[in-house]
């Protein structure tokens, strides 16, 4: 199955994705303090034995080892260096395992969060974070990846790093976000914001996981998502239910709920999946499908989703300083939908990123400089406008408008 068919079936059939192939490391006797990457390469028939095992439970997609092996990740083990080897090997070794089976499983390269936090908050700079995600993804590929997932995310912010990097190899990106029973996430992130945000991005699918549980407490937060999704909706939840029935049950009620992606994550074995293609075979209840809102703008910070028509207001430019917090209170308090913001340098750009979380309405850039724009956009971590008044030549400011997912109005 290649990922346009998959893309193509996924309204008649949910396609499966593993269980993050749950290695217990413990019990597989690797020495304590290990690099487990480092570990598995030493001991790829570990890895090739538990891919095969999820391809037989009935896995249309099966994730790589390699959610801790980026860059930042590896250097903690001296192994910085051989970040490239390291991912590109472990994809390949995934890939013989699986296609020796089944020709059609996809194998998707896995990323996850890195323990590094963005500027201006952070004391990274989000273009590093970028790159550390590019450099991980390009090797993926080159071990044979037919797609990438960024998993377990934990903010927008790094969604956002993630996407931005992995689409650079153009590959399908799917996007996960950890969240709680309740819908929070580690850093305040809203859904549906984070489901619009990335799907403008370039994001293929979009989904959420959680930690331990019932997966069915993320049917509440599917139905949410289900009406501004132009994108796949993944479930990809960790589990405690050692019920694999209990477990395929709950999974099912998610397929009818509007996932089309359904995946396992930490403590769902081979048999978890298998029970679950059972459930779906026997399963007579026609899935939801919510139409798609195409009548509205779908905009987003991180901590909310706007929804706008075609007759929104805009407010005047509001000049960007270091000290801006007064300007953009009172904005709060004016009737206009759409709060521009000039920017004409870079410095502009890094003044509205430090203070855009005052505001909660969404933003317009106007710029006469395409450097300071596509800062402005890069550091946004939302949706955003573009102001079509802008003083650049149309295609570049659609060009740039593009890359970050931004809208020109």
């Amino acid at each position: 199955m290649s990922t346009k068919s998959l893309h193509s079936a996924l309204q008649d059939v949910p396609a499966l994705m593993d269980g993050d192939m749950s290695i217990d490391y413990a019990r597989e006797q690797m020495p304590e303090g290990s690099c487990p990457e480092q570990w598995l390469l030493e001991h790829p028939q570990v890895l090739q034995d538990f891919a095969r095992e999820y391809v037989k439970a009935g896995s249309h997609i099966i994730c790589t080892p390699t959610d801790n092996a980026d860059r930042n990740h590896l250097e903690a083990y001296g192994l910085g260096e051989r970040t490239v080897e390291i991912n590109q090997e472990l994809t390949r070794l995934t890939v013989e395992a699986c296609k020796a089976l089944d020709e059609d499983v996809l194998v998707a390269g896995c990323v996850s969060p890195l323990a590094l936090h963005a500027q201006p908050f952070g004391e990274t700079p989000f273009l590093d974070i970028v790159n550390i995600y590019a450099e991980q993804a390009f090797a993926l590929k080159r071990g044979g990846a037919d797609m990438l997932i960024a998993d377990h995310m934990i903010s927008l912010s790094h969604c956002r790093a993630a996407v931005l990097g992995c689409k650079q190899t153009k590959l399908p990106i799917m996007v996960v976000l950890e969240v709680e029973a309740d819908g929070e996430t580690n850093l305040g992130c809203d859904l549906v914001s984070a489901l619009i945000v990335c799907q403008s991005l370039g994001a293929e699918a979009f989904g959420l996981t959680c930690r331990k549980g019932d997966p069915k407490e993320l049917i509440h937060h599917v139905e949410e998502m289900a009406p501004y999704g132009i994108i796949p909706l993944v479930v990809k939840p960790d589990t405690d239910l050692a019920d694999s029935r209990q477990w395929a049950r709950s999974m099912t009620d998610l397929w009818n709920s509007g996932a089309v992606i359904l995946g396992g994550g930490k403590g769902v074995t081979p048999d978890h999946l298998a029970e679950l293609v059972k459930h779906l075979e026997s399963s007579q209840k026609a899935p939801k499908r919510v139409p798609l809102d195409t009548n509205t703008i779908f905009m987003a910070s991180e901590a909310e989703p706007y929804f706008l028509d075609e007759f929104f207001e805009q407010s005047e430019p509001i000049y960007c300083s270091f000290d801006m917090a007064d300007e953009l209170l009172a904005a709060e308090d004016d009737e206009y939908d759409v709060i521009t913001i000039q920017i004409d340098t870079m410095e502009d750009a890094w003044n509205f990123a430090e203070n855009a979380h005052m505001l909660h309405k969404p933003v317009s850039f106007l710029s006469d400089s395409a450097e300071a724009l596509e800062m402005a956009l890069l550091m946004y971590n939302g949706r955003a406008f573009v102001d079509a008044r802008s003083n650049l030549e149309e295609e570049e400011l659609i060009t740039i408008a593009k890359g970050y997912g931004a809208v020109v109005r």
